[in-house]
């Protein structure tokens, strides 16, 4: 099992310096959608509300520069 790491960005970088142990890389995806709810969940009232572009990335590091494996980004445009 590898360690993922699941950084949030909303123009301020929000390090995981814990991360999850998964088996593998689609399981990582699984786990950034799953996050990726629970900040929509929290709605307008959520930190991540503040802008409207924000994403999740998945690296092997707790530090930036890791190696990343995928972005889920999320934006709003009218």
């Amino acid at each position: 099992m590898a360690r993922y790491f699941f950084h949030v960005s909303d123009g301020t970088l929000v390090l995981d310096d814990v991360g999850v142990e998964l088996p593998d890389v689609a399981s990582a995806q699984t786990t950034a959608i799953q996050l990726t709810a629970e900040i929509l969940k929290d709605g307008m009232s959520g930190p991540l509300w503040s802008e409207l572009c924000w994403r999740v990335e998945v690296t092997d590091s707790p530090q930036v520069g890791g190696q990343r494996f995928f972005v889920v980004n999320f934006s709003i445009t009218s």
